[in-house]
This record gives C-alpha cells, structure tokens and sequence, in this order.
C-alpha cells in the first residue's frame, strides 16, 4: 500500500511540472508582449500625429479661404481701370515711366522682397519674405512665417526689419506703426500708395523688390490713412502667409473690366517649411539639412483665385 501511494505522489509532483511553463516559452511570450505592445504604441502615436494633422489642415483651409474671401471682396469693389494707367500719374517721362507701361503697371498691384533664409541646416536662397497686394480699394502688406519659426537661425539668415509708417485723420496726427508681429496687414488704400511706397522711385520693369520702409505719411502717397489698418490673422493661430503673387491685371474689350489672378501660400510656422523646395514643403526630421522640429505640426496649402475689378 504504501509503494503504491508514493508512487502515486511522485506521478502528481511530475504532471504538475509539466502543467507549467517552460523557460524558453515564457521568453518568447514576454517577446510577443513587447512586440504587440510597440505595434499598438506606433498605431496609437499615428493616429494622434494623423489627427492632429487633420486638425491643423482644416485650421489652414478655413483660414486659407477667409484670406481669399477677403481679398476678392477687396477687388470687386475697386475701380475697374487699368493699372497701366496709373504710371503716367506716378512717373516722369523717362526709362521709369517707359518700363512702367511695358510691364502693365504690375508693381502697382504686387511687389515683394526676397533673400536668404536658414532653416534648420538647410541655407534657402532667394526666398520670398514680405510683400504686398494692392487692389485699388484695400492694399495687403504680408510678413512671411519664417519671422516668426522658431526653426530659423537669425544669426544667419537676412531677415530685414519691415517699417510701416502711416497716419490717421489728418496731416497733423502722429505718425504711427503697427506691431513689428503683424502678419497680414489690411489698409484702406484707394491709390495704391503701399505698393508705390514699398517699390520705391525705380520702376525695374517687374523685378523690382520692396523696400524695407513703407512710410505712407508722405503727401505723395496721400499723407493720411481714412482708417487705421488691422492684421487679418491671429497672432495665436500658429500660421502665416510663405508667398504671395499675382499676374499683371487684364483687361475685358467689352467692359474694360479688370481681372486679377492671385496666388498665396499659408503655412504653419513649424516643421522646418521652405518654400523653394521641388517636392516636399515640410523638411522630414530624417533629411540630411533638417535640424527642425515638431515635423508632424508642419502643413502647407497653396490658394489660387480669380476676381473681377467692377466697383466703377
């Protein structure tokens, strides 16, 4: 009896040991553990990277379209004469006043300043950085973002003060300035004095750039704003405009209406943009030249629209 109930111990102690788990299983279990739990980690990261994307995408096209909405409305209610012939009234006779009206009087409707931008490692050359819109009725004076991201080496980029400089109500008012920060700025501006004052005396046939200094008080340029002009974006929003450009007015032979065709880029001020860039705007954190961060916050969206000078 007794040889029959160790044996039957012993028999339990053996089938309890191999009931258990084995060294090399509960490795391979603990491995299959990480691995999921990496696996649903990376699921999880991308899903908040893709929606706060999404988020940022929907901010810049909502933003995006309020621009254009604003502008058009601008241009539709300006004159609808020709910008051609505003350079008999702002020139002399003369190689400025020639190449004026060789160029369809572009300058008086867009001018802008380019230079050299250091992004991260990358060096941008000839880049876009401020400039203005002038529709005849209300003019557009844009700081790019590249003021702003903190992905910008100042030390090594060219990135000139912009001086506005206009006064309100009458000629004896004190001159005033706009926040050094503003990066869309709207003003009521009839004759076209902002972009007369940012591309300065010489007339270069289109390729002339603006001027650091857009002093509006001169008696040239009218002496007295009728409003005070406001910025158009949120300081807070996070965005700001890259570029802006716009196409020699033409004309309508039936009505001699106006048509302008205006293009812009708005971007967050993360993520490493550049503009000059042939394919992806944003700089990926892998690239060579990145040295930016917070590439997943970077969005770019360009907007083209096309509106008619009717307002009389």
């Amino acid at each position: 009896m007794g040889d029959k109930k160790l044996c039957y111990n012993k028999h339990m102690r053996n089938k309890k040991v191999r009931t258990g788990f084995t060294l090399v299983e509960l490795s391979l279990s603990i491995v299959f553990i990480a691995i999921l739990s990496v696996a649903v980690a990376i699921i999880i990261t991308n899903a908040i990277s893709s929606y706060h994307r999404g988020i940022i995408l929907n901010q810049i096209n909502t933003t995006g379209m309020e621009i254009v909405d604003d502008m058009r409305a601008s241009i539709q209610n300006a004159p609808a004469r020709s910008v051609k012939n505003e350079c008999s009234g702002v020139y002399e006779e003369g190689d400025v006043l020639k190449g004026c009206e060789e160029d369809g009087g572009r300058n008086f409707v867009v001018v802008s300043k380019k230079s050299t931008v250091k992004v991260g490692n990358n060096t941008i050359n000839s880049t876009p950085i401020y400039g203005a819109l002038c529709t005849g009725g209300y003019s557009y004076i844009w700081k790019s973002g590249y003021y702003y991201s903190e992905d910008v080496n100042r030390d090594e980029s060219e990135l000139p003060d912009v001086k506005v400089t206009y006064k309100v109500g009458n000629s004896d008012a004190k001159p005033e300035s706009p926040e050094d920060n503003f990066r869309l700025l709207k003003i009521h501006d009839k004759n076209r004095a902002v972009c007369i004052a940012a591309i300065g005396e010489e007339y270069a046939n289109g390729a002339g750039e603006a001027n650091n200094t857009i002093d509006l008080t001169k008696t040239e340029f009218g002496g007295v704003l009728d409003e005070k002009p406001y910025d158009l974006m949120d300081d807070n929003s996070g965005l700001a405009l890259y570029d802006l450009s716009a196409a020699t007015p033409a004309s309508s032979v039936s009505t001699n209406n106006m048509f302008y065709t205006v293009s812009f880029i708005l971007g967050t001020l993360s993520g490493g943009i550049n503009v000059m860039s042939t394919g992806d705007f944003c700089t990926p954190p892998g690239d060579s030249n990145s040295g930016v961060e917070n590439f997943n916050y970077c969005a770019i969206n360009k907007f083209n629209f096309a509106a008619e000078a009717n307002g009389g």
